[in-house]
């Protein structure tokens, strides 16, 4: 727990050497990410295949998982040179549960720390840098989440292509715009955290509130790396659950999650207690979430028109 009485006070935090002091072999491996992706058809295959090959330009550094057996994700892993999990339990509906994911992926992880990330985030070398930050922290219990900026990608990427991180990184902080802080598309918390969650089912409501709602209550840092990492999501329909609204809020696997999360958790399960800037400094954030919702308002806003229009 990391305790202060100013909320101006600062930890100033540097990223940490790539390579060991002592020996010219790369540092070891401080992360595993973790994701589940839908079936490999139509845009959804574009904008998996384009995440999943982002991650993967960072495979230096970060041990990649995918989960499940859907169409496509075998060969992905496959091409990609990632590991893959094909067993998965499922609930009665066959939508793949988050408890068997959690418990797989946190098992055969061998780096301290490890995240969980939707199969539409795009990442580039910030994940590394605030993996890096997060590590010099020396926290035995966090929770690092943060604001998704969402943006169009219609087409493949070309990770070949020469300088393609500094032009998607310009595509994506231009023309794209940052989500609310509801949106919760990615979680770094340290391996021995969260190995026994409740049968969430995934890319359903309420789950991810109830994550964050559970470091809160134990007095645990919930750190908004929003400033520091670049989280590029693709826009994309919502029709494998039946739309946002029932995905989210009035579908039977939506109100199964909020009654095994003990309720929606928007406030307690949306705010973060500490915030790494940009240079990486850590500062306590506001002590009165409410602020924050109101702060966010506009974007608040956007999200239930566009959960109503859908």
């Amino acid at each position: 727990m990391i305790r202060s009485s100013d909320p101006e006070n600062e930890t100033t935090s540097s990223p940490g050497p790539s390579m060991d002091a002592d020996s010219e072999l790369p540092a070891k491996k401080k992360l595993t990410l973790f994701a589940a992706p839908k079936a490999f058809e139509g845009h959804t295959a574009v904008i998996q295949q384009n995440a999943i090959a982002s991650w993967t330009q960072l495979a230096e550094h970060i041990d990649i998982f995918l989960f499940g057996d859907e169409f496509g994700i075998a060969e992905m892993a496959d091409s990609m040179s990632v590991r893959h999990f094909p067993d998965v339990r499922r609930n009665d509906s066959g939508t793949p549960q988050l408890d068997s994911i959690f418990e797989q992926a946190i098992d055969a992880a061998q780096t301290p720390y490890v995240m969980y990330v939707n199969s539409d985030i795009i990442f580039n070398t910030s994940l590394v840098e605030t993996v890096e930050v997060l590590c010099t922290l020396n926290l035995d219990s966090f929770l690092a989440i943060g604001q998704r900026t969402d943006f169009d990608q219609p087409e493949l990427i070309d990770f070949d292509a020469a300088e393609w991180e500094p032009k998607l990184s310009k595509k994506i902080s231009t023309n794209g715009k940052l989500a609310s802080i509801l949106c919760k598309d990615y979680f770094i918390f340290p391996q021995n955290r969260f190995r026994d969650i409740p049968a969430f089912s995934i890319g359903r409501g309420n789950w991810d509130n109830w994550m964050v709602a559970q470091m809160t209550k134990t007095n645990s840092p919930v750190i908004d790396v929003t400033a520091k990492l670049l989280a590029g999501h693709q826009n994309h329909e919502y029709g494998h659950a039946g739309g946002r609204m029932k995905a989210y809020v009035t579908g039977d696997e939506a109100q199964k999650n909020k009654q095994l999360a003990g309720g929606t958790n928007y406030i307690a399960g949306s705010v973060a207690t500490h915030k790494l800037n940009a240079s990486g400094k850590l500062q306590i954030t506001n002590r009165f979430p409410l602020l924050s919702f109101v702060k966010d308002f506009p974007r608040i806003a956007k999200l239930v028109y566009k959960l109503f229009k859908q």
